[in-house]
């Protein structure tokens, strides 16, 4: 796919004014992933964000890494429970229906 970025820089919702990320992950099979950024000291572990997700939720791993631009990462079964970054789902506006 021709100019599609890896990386993602962060942006505002709209609607409702919350920063987001929005990026490409993955490399054969890409999926279109936006969520809410949190700020950069909040614990979210992996446990939260299972319980946190909707069926239609994939739960996305942050790792902040000096340098680097944000990069989110698939998860999957094996993800180690004590992962130490953020664990993140898809952006919910509060401001938008449900329907």
């Amino acid at each position: 796919m021709a100019g599609r970025t890896r990386g993602g820089s962060p942006q505002r919702c709209p609607s409702c004014g919350q920063p987001l990320l929005t990026q490409w992950v993955g490399t054969t099979a890409a999926l279109r992933a936006t969520v809410t950024l949190p700020p950069e000291d909040t614990r979210l572990p992996y446990t939260a964000a299972l319980a946190d997700r909707t069926p239609n939720d994939l739960v996305w791993c942050l790792p902040r890494q000096r340098f680097r631009p944000l990069r989110l990462r698939w998860t999957s079964r094996g993800h180690p429970p004590g992962c130490p970054h953020q664990h993140l789902t898809t952006h919910k506006c509060p401001t938008q229906p449900l329907f």
